[in-house]
């Protein structure tokens, strides 16, 4: 055969086969037998053998293959994967519509006319899939939604995912609804979905798994997560996951949720036969109430409903908040329960010095998953619902995940059950523990309390605060321990010379973290007020803080120090600070007592004394005024990441939107900008090229 013989034929043989696959695994019709298709397949792979410059990535033969990783490379998302806040009754349902409302965003009630669109919550592991000219070139992991990890390799083995996509289904689509809307095709398409495991498909796997001698998965959610974590291919190749496609971050023109549904079904790729376009709340609920029940029947775990406004337009101006798009909530479903004995009932201090009671259970199984903990929360929700040491009852998993103690069965009592009393000390540092005016918890005082004072710093070092890699909960115990660190401050006065002596510790690992803590010593203020561990205070909270703070420094023309700072804020009135974006009584009064205590005061000023230093964020660059300035993000950055550019805004002290207002002074329009792009030119805002945003942000 020659080559161009075998170039054509192996042509036809990848388009058969990859039909066959649609069919099968898309559109679950078996149009040949099994037989047939491995008889095409074992041909492709021949001639592939003898033709190996003619096989492509889109080859079905390279969907397993390949020698099994060392570890997976990190992944940065350019747009990032953001989490979704639950809501558990139709109440609260209600109070998240009323929200949308209170915003007041421009065309709200025209473009609240779209309705909604619900898609049932899978369990399984989010993942983002990268195709370029229509090949399959990368997939990753969620991770942390700005950094997750290259599971190309293993995504590929997915039958359901296509290596080519179907563009000419496109540009030339029978469906109604795409063909009245004007479609543009990018040469970089990016969409996102869940990759999960069939309940019969995890029956199937814990077969092979207890064959040979292996554990068990616990549930299906828990098999797909570590199936996509193999380094070797051949063995996720074995596990039969599925994925549901659920959206499309680059912009093909798509208006509405719905017709991205349509989109990535033209595509070739597989979406939920399930989700419904809703034109209103009451279709919402009935579509919530109907899957109740209706889910047992269902071949996969679902725990709840994705309710999404539908009008994208309108759900790119309604933005995000902390770490979740204000548009789309997880309507979940009731828990599952199960029945067992509480055992104990312990007493955990938290970093804030909180006492919360848990029960130790019996261990349960509770969809899937073995529960032997669960919180009581505090003195009066034990006395409510009367739990008692060796009480027999109902747990269940909150929103399918946090485990609770729902009732006691009082019937099944034998009198042999203990009644549990607070205590009086803390468990830990034996100070005496209060229950603070208007609060249900007790509370430890005492700040040299070990675990409050472990657990603040721990807080500290952590990766949205001080970022000090290297430093476990395992050293710092043994840095309070060995008594080097009394508080946060004090890892900033150590040497080589006071770790190394600990044990196991040697010079060059000392040395190692003295020069972590030391490359920490400068950070920008809102990651300094987040590691003050503040109640009440977020990552949000301490960037809207940090703002308000750099814009008074500016004003009054004072240099970036901690004791400026302190003084500031010291000056500022519970009800000044409530006129800050989203803060409430609680979080302003939290931020207040904070900063008049004189502990922490003591601690703010030995900070200063280590010196620690806040970024220059508030101070003005000649020629560059970003005070007050608000900077909206659209399309995908070349030279550095969305992340990286807010972050710039934030120091030069300018902020940072997610949605185009009369407000914004700035749109930076990246590759393939979105619906902010026309929004911006609706309104008149200025739009700056990614070049165009450097030189500003960059000028000195």
């Amino acid at each position: 055969m020659t080559i161009e013989k075998a170039k054509k034929r192996i042509q036809q043989l990848k388009k058969e086969i990859d039909k066959i696959r649609y069919a099968y695994h898309v559109l679950d019709k078996q149009i040949v037998s099994d037989a047939v298709k491995d008889s095409l397949q074992y041909e492709l792979q021949e001639l592939e053998q003898k033709f190996p410059d003619l096989i492509t990535p889109d080859s079905p033969s390279q969907r397993v293959g390949g020698e099994p990783l060392d570890k997976f490379q990190k992944v940065r998302h350019e747009v990032p994967m953001l989490s979704l806040n639950d809501v558990f009754s139709f109440q609260e349902m209600q109070s998240w519509l009323e929200r949308l409302q209170r915003i007041k965003v421009a065309g709200f009630e025209k473009e609240m006319k779209d309705g909604f669109y619900a898609e049932l919550k899978m369990d399984g592991l989010a993942v983002s899939l990268e195709y370029e000219n229509g090949i399959f070139v990368r997939g990753s992991t969620r991770g942390d939604g700005i950094t997750g990890e290259d599971v190309t390799h293993n995504l590929k083995t997915i039958e359901a995912i296509p290596l080519k996509l179907k563009i000419e289904n496109l540009l030339s689509s029978k469906a109604r609804v795409l063909r009245r809307q004007s479609l543009k095709i990018s040469p970089k398409i990016e969409v996102r979905g869940e990759v999960f495991m069939s309940k019969k498909a995890l029956d199937e796997v814990n077969r092979q798994q207890a064959k040979k001698d292996l554990p068990k998965f616990a549930n299906p959610r828990n098999a797909a997560a570590g199936s996509i974590r193999q380094l070797n291919p051949k063995i996720t190749a074995s596990r039969y996951l599925d994925c549901f496609i659920y959206e499309i971050v680059t912009n093909l023109g798509q208006k509405t949720h719905h017709q991205v549904h349509q989109i990535v079904r033209q595509l070739g790729f597989k979406i939920n036969p399930e989700d419904r376009h809703c034109r209103d709340f009451n279709e919402v609920e009935k579509f919530h109430q109907s899957w109740i029940g209706g889910r047992k029947k269902l071949p996969y775990n679902t725990d709840g409903v994705v309710v999404v406004v539908n009008n994208l337009g309108l759900l790119q101006k309604l933005g995000v908040v902390g770490k979740a798009p204000r548009g789309i909530i997880a309507y979940k479903f009731p828990a599952a329960q199960a029945q067992t004995i509480i055992e104990d009932i312990k007493v955990q201090v938290g970093r804030t010095g909180t006492l919360t009671p848990v029960a130790y259970l019996r261990p349960v199984s509770v969809s899937g998953v073995t529960i032997s903990r669960a919180t009581l929360h505090n003195e009066d929700e034990i006395s409510k619902k009367d739990v008692r040491i060796g009480d027999t009852v109902i747990v269940q998993r909150a929103g399918d995940v946090i485990p609770e103690v729902v009732s006691s069965l009082k019937d099944m009592r034998t009198g042999e059950e203990k009644i549990f009393h607070f205590p009086k000390k803390c468990p830990l540092c034996g100070s005496q523990v209060v229950r603070l005016k208007g609060q249900a918890a007790y509370k430890c005082l005492d700040p040299q309390c070990f675990v409050r004072k472990f657990k603040n710093m721990l807080h500290f070092v952590s990766k949205a605060a001080f970022d000090m890699p290297g430093l476990g909960p395992k050293i710092l115990n043994k840095f309070i321990q060995g008594g080097l660190v009394k508080d946060a401050a004090d890892l900033f006065t150590l040497t080589q010379g006071d770790i190394a002596p600990l044990e196991r510790f040697a010079e060059k690992s000392a040395q190692n973290i003295v020069d972590s803590i030391k490359a920490a010593k400068t950070v920008p203020l809102h990651k300094f007020l987040f590691a003050l561990g503040i109640l009440q205070v977020g990552e949000k909270a301490a960037q809207e803080l940090a703002l308000s703070l750099n814009r008074r420094l500016a004003k009054e023309k004072k240099a970036p120090k901690i004791e400026n700072y302190l003084k500031m804020i010291q000056n500022m009135s519970v009800q000044e600070l409530q006129q800050l974006p989203d803060f409430g009584p609680k979080i302003s009064q939290s931020i207040y007592d904070y900063f008049q205590n004189s502990d922490n005061v003591k601690l703010l000023k030995k900070l200063g004394n280590a010196d620690v230093a806040i970024e220059a964020g508030a101070k003005e660059t000649a020629g560059v005024k970003l005070q007050g300035r608000i900077f909206v993000f659209t399309g995908t950055l070349a030279d550095i990441t969305r992340e990286e550019a807010k972050e710039m805004v934030i120091q030069k002290g300018g902020e940072v939107s997610e949605s185009v207002s009369k407000k914004t002074f700035y749109v930076v329009a990246g590759l393939e900008p979105g619906s902010k792009y026309e929004e911006a030119k609706k309104l008149g805002v200025k739009i700056l090229s990614e070049k165009e945003f450097l030189k500003i942000i960059l000028q000195k």
